[in-house]
């Protein structure tokens, strides 16, 4: 192999086969590192969430302290999307990270005074960790056309894949150093850090490859509560937001068997003499480590497969394949329930859902206008993860104690809720198809 045809064998490993085009290279490489950092934060944040939770309260008070993040959410959004439409979308990313930044000292702050902060910080931090992340695609669908987000987003997304893994990986050790608040400042000075490549994003996209946010705008609706307005007047906007709230639903659920698996497995090891840390070290060990597994095997995905099987085998497949996954397997589970292989599951569940999944999902909003991308998507993304976690409250209290269920009988319910998942996906896959004829069909009559 001569020297050039091994540096094109490189670059096209590097950015996943997909073709970059005169002048894209600078500004893909900001967005990626931008979002690699944005990751990582979350990744030194969530031990520290789960170290408080579970020390201070149970794997119960966690799903019920979930639901709490939707009501921030519902107050939250309106003012989000309010004052969206005054700044351009690359200053609004940047007082958003600067309020965030602020608000994870005053947290580490507290705890450190002696504040009892689990349940505050839980719930902020569930809606911080979607918000932040869809103002990011948000800026990203705004920044980029269509034809070059369906190129580069794959690209891009293996930063958060990446970010997500080197995050669990330097978590894991560091929490043999750090407590919950050493961990939030940590996760304070990496945010501030993501800004910065975003900027140079903003001047080095080629104007061929930016996106025209004028191009499909909608009347701009004064109320604050537009996001919603627009959700509930689009059937796409609504199958979107009725496949998030299930998925994250189903998600959630599983987390609630995790925790309990986690908790029984404490609870036993330490009667039996085989464990000897403290709860919360232990806690964060396991977080630590399975959030490490998860992310290195959303890297390996989202490098090796995402990009082929977008091209080869279509967005739809692509889209569809990781709730058909989800279901298969709560199925299965709920047909031979081996508790002992629900944590691998919940590997190869996450580890899709961050890398395939999110990257599918994202495409979803490139057609569409600028106030959709920002104040539907906080509505979608954020609020509909949020009223997942509310729904998926609601279902522990009654399991438990109204149906007095254990933790086991929820494993047929979640393959009932996967099953639903993946039909509001079959309906998204039908309705984007319609949309993009419909517009390609305008295109070729003007």
């Amino acid at each position: 192999m001569t020297e050039s045809n091994a540096g094109a064998w490189f670059k096209r490993t590097l950015f996943l086969g997909v073709e970059l085009r005169p002048g894209e290279t600078a500004g893909v490489l900001a967005m990626f590192a931008s979002l690699f950092l944005i990751l990582f934060t979350a990744y030194l944040l969530k031990p520290a969430r789960e170290m408080l939770i579970l020390t201070e309260g149970t794997a119960e008070i966690r799903s019920y302290a979930v639901a709490l993040q939707a009501l921030l959410l519902l107050f939250f959004i309106p003012l989000y999307g309010k004052f969206s439409r005054g700044f351009d979308s690359f200053r609004y990313m940047q007082i958003v990270t600067a309020v965030c930044v602020t608000t994870l000292v005053g947290f580490a702050a507290a705890g450190k005074s002696g504040m009892a902060v689990s349940v505050p910080y839980f719930v902020w931090l569930g809606a911080y960790s979607v918000l932040i992340i869809a103002q990011f695609w948000a800026y990203a669908s705004e920044l980029y056309s269509r034809e070059a987000g369906e190129r580069l987003f794959v690209i891009v997304a293996l930063g958060a894949s990446l970010g997500a893994w080197v995050g669990s990986a330097a978590s894991r050790e560091l929490v043999n150093y750090l407590d919950a608040y050493g961990l939030m400042i940590a996760g304070a000075v990496t945010l501030a850090l993501a800004s910065l490549p975003a900027g140079v994003a903003n001047k080095s996209v080629p104007q061929g490859s930016r996106g025209d946010s004028q191009a499909a705008e909608s009347p701009t609706q004064p109320s604050i509560f537009a996001g919603f307005q627009l959700v509930l007047s689009r059937r796409y906007l609504l199958l979107m937001a009725g496949f998030v709230i299930m998925l994250n639903l189903v998600n959630t659920t599983g987390e609630y068997l995790l925790s309990a698996i986690l908790e029984t497995m404490y609870a036993e090891g330490t009667a039996a003499g085989t464990i000897a840390v403290d709860k919360g070290t232990y806690v964060g060990r396991f977080y630590g480590g399975f959030y490490f597994v998860v992310n290195l095997l959303g890297v390996l995905i989202q490098f090796f497969l995402v990009s082929r099987l977008i091209r080869l085998a279509g967005f739809s497949i692509a889209f569809l394949l990781t709730p058909l996954v989800i279901f298969l397997g709560y199925a299965s589970l709920a047909l031979l329930p081996v508790i002992g292989w629900f944590r691998y599951f919940k590997v190869a569940e996450n580890s899709l859902d961050y890398s395939l999944q999110n990257t599918a999902r994202q495409m979803l909003y490139l057609p569409l206008s600028r106030q959709e991308k920002y104040e539907a998507r906080a509505v979608i993304d954020p609020f509909g993860q949020r009223l997942g976690d509310l729904l998926q409250a609601g279902l522990i209290f009654v399991g438990l104690r109204l149906l007095e269920w254990v933790s086991n009988d929820f494993i047929p319910l979640a393959a009932l809720l996967a099953a639903g998942t993946l039909t509001l996906a079959i309906l998204i896959v039908r309705e984007r198809s319609r949309l993009l004829a419909s517009a390609e069909q305008k295109e070729n009559t003007q």
